[in-house]
């Protein structure tokens, strides 16, 4: 090997370095996605919102959040009707970063509604994040508390947000823009649209929290 071979081959090691630096995040952007963004399923009876499940593609798939671990609840911790548990649900989303992983903690409500369904207790399942500007709103179990955020004429218990006066109802429903009803309607105030939920199952004597629905505040 000659001298000036030897200076390429130096010289192009750190240009192939840099280059293959860029070509990863240029890749990944440029990715095919799993299928159509309208490939999705709606499961309204534990999944009221939107569920990728889109296949094909040249990737395994989205880098989507995973839980940390479920969250259970004993039956027995809801009694009656509207009574409430709050827990913290965390999961950890890929960020290509050193750590590789960014964790968060989504504060929550699991709400027993008063209407039991094929013979077990329903369940309103919700994010504290007000989907408006991202406060942590309240539980307000004595329906007369809804005065005190512009909503005198709360019958039941409700949802309100301390920072902007947003009230969601958990027994009406509102479209999420994709033909879908679910609850939580915005009865009062700024927010969009209602609060982010969970999915959820009954097995056995538990209430066992699953997923927590994607997406930020509008």
């Amino acid at each position: 090997m000659d001298r000036r071979t030897f200076l390429k081959l130096i010289l192009g090691v750190p240009m192939l370095a840099v280059a293959g630096a860029f070509m990863s995040p240029a890749l990944r952007y440029l990715r095919p996605s799993l299928g159509a963004l309208a490939d999705t399923k709606i499961d309204t009876k534990n999944k009221p919102f939107t569920e990728w499940v889109g296949t094909g593609g040249l990737v395994a798939g989205p880098d989507m959040p995973q839980k940390e671990r479920e969250i259970r609840f004993k039956l027995a911790d809801f009694p009656k009707a509207w009574d409430v548990q709050t827990f913290t649900f965390g999961q950890r989303s890929k960020e290509y970063t050193a750590s590789g992983f960014q964790a968060t903690r989504i504060p929550a409500f699991a709400v027993r509604l008063p209407e039991d369904k094929n013979g077990k207790p329903d369940f309103y399942v919700l994010s504290r994040i007000c989907p408006h500007m991202g406060c942590v709103f309240n539980y307000l179990q004595d329906p007369a508390e809804a005065a005190n955020y512009n909503y005198p004429q709360a019958k039941t218990p409700h949802f309100a947000c301390p920072c902007h006066l947003s009230v969601f109802d958990p027994l009406q429903t509102q479209d999420n823009g994709k033909g879908v009803q679910i609850p939580g309607k915005v009865v009062s105030g700024p927010a969009p649209r209602p609060p982010r939920q969970f999915t959820w199952v009954i097995a056995g004597d538990d209430l066992i929290i699953q997923e927590a629905e994607t997406g930020g505040i509008s």
